[in-house]
């Protein structure tokens, strides 16, 4: 294969498009957990996070309710990846490989966000929210008197596993999106790289970050999966309130599980039937999601 502007506008294509093809097969799991905000700067501040949004009744006067300035801040990572082909591998047309090369990055590029989101729910315990405590923690601050209020049980008997209401408008997790992944290559062969080295260079890029929204909205539990563990994290959810005592509202739709809980997790809501034959009152009670990337 001749080296001209063509030819190399025609790899460039091709490689970009197997890139996209990439992005399009990706699996994604984090859609149900998960809002998306576009993002047009380094740091992005969100400070609506202090009120959980409670309809009341109206009673006399409205009351104006401010949106507590928390000052959560999440701050976009950079993502690369990048490989030299030697122009002697394109004069011989030895190419076969870079094609399902750059598929596979596509794919990575595709499951990006997955990726952050589930790296972003399995840190919760040792990354803050818009209170200042961790996302997952035992003293989150609730009520007129700042009451420590738990979003965390177990006692390390198992792996990680989350309880999370996908309910509402808004996610538990947040993805912040700067820069959706995109393909380059470099097709100019008086590029200096090309002169001092013969490699065209080409690789893809993506700008985001994976956050927190309302704590209120998830749990964390180390206990055995099972439906005694599963009642009490229902129970403490549902007791949670605003700082006017109303109830709030919060109902687990979702299970986030790593491979070690699947079968806990199949056993508790996917089936009918008990061992015993009588009936399984947690049947489908939240959906599955099972995460590659938890433990």
């Amino acid at each position: 294969m001749l080296i001209t502007a063509a030819t190399l506008e025609s790899l460039r294509t091709s490689f970009r498009t197997e890139f996209n093809a990439g992005i399009t097969a990706a699996p994604a799991r984090y859609g149900p957990i998960t809002t998306t905000v576009g993002s047009s700067t380094k740091v992005e501040t969100y400070g609506f996070l202090g009120d959980f949004p409670v309809f009341r009744k109206w009673v006399g006067e409205k009351r104006i309710r401010s949106m507590a300035e928390k000052a959560y801040q999440l701050a976009n990572d950079s993502f690369e990846a990048t490989l030299g082909i030697h122009k002697d591998k394109i004069n011989d047309d030895n190419l076969g490989l870079y094609a399902p090369l750059v598929k596979g990055w596509g794919g990575d590029a595709g499951a990006l966000a997955d990726r952050l989101a589930f790296e972003a729910l399995a840190a919760g315990h040792q990354r803050p929210c818009f209170d200042g405590q961790n996302f997952f923690d035992t003293d989150h601050p609730m009520g007129p008197d700042d009451d420590a209020t738990s979003n965390m049980s177990g006692n390390d008997a198992v792996a990680p596993w989350y309880l999370l209401d996908c309910s509402k408008p808004l996610k538990p997790i947040l993805y912040q999106n700067r820069q959706a992944p995109t393909f380059a290559m470099v097709t100019n062969p008086a590029d200096s790289h090309v002169f001092k080295t013969g490699e065209y260079l080409m690789g893809a890029e993506a700008r985001g970050a994976a956050g927190f929204t309302w704590w209120q909205l998830a749990h964390r539990s180390t206990a055995a999966l099972d439906a005694t563990s599963y009642a009490a994290a229902k129970a403490a959810a549902a007791a949670l309130t605003n700082d006017e005592g109303e109830p709030l509202g919060v109902k687990f739709t979702h299970i986030v599980v790593g491979s070690s809980n699947v079968a806990a997790a199949r056993t508790l809501f996917g089936k009918a039937n008990l061992a015993g034959g009588e009936s399984n009152i947690y049947f489908n009670d939240v959906a599955i999601i099972e995460a590659e990337r938890l433990a």
